[in-house]
């Protein structure tokens, strides 16, 4: 019996390119590491990225249908990252 595993990672952009292509890659590794570890033959990743400052990528409707949410769940997110953002900022 074979099952596919979805995984759901939300990422807060605060950082360069550079980390963020670091983070890509070791989510690469994890997903690797959960098909051996749970003997599954393919793991599914479902971006949702959200920048620091509420900004999103066209392609999260996408995964929002994916996931079978509601598609105006990205202003929730967008309103919690906004306001994590303030928090940060504000111990400063």
């Amino acid at each position: 019996m074979t099952r596919e595993i979805i995984i759901i990672i939300i990422i807060i952009i605060m950082t360069t390119t550079m980390i963020m292509m670091m983070m890509i890659m070791i989510i690469i590794m994890i997903i690797n590491e959960i098909c051996v570890m749970w003997k599954q033959k393919a793991a599914q990743v479902i971006p949702i990225v959200i920048i620091s400052t509420g900004v999103i990528p066209n392609s999260i409707s996408h995964s929002l249908t994916t996931l079978n949410l509601h598609p105006n769940t990205y202003i929730q997110l967008q309103k919690s990252v906004i306001l994590g953002t303030r928090t940060i900022v504000r111990n400063f």
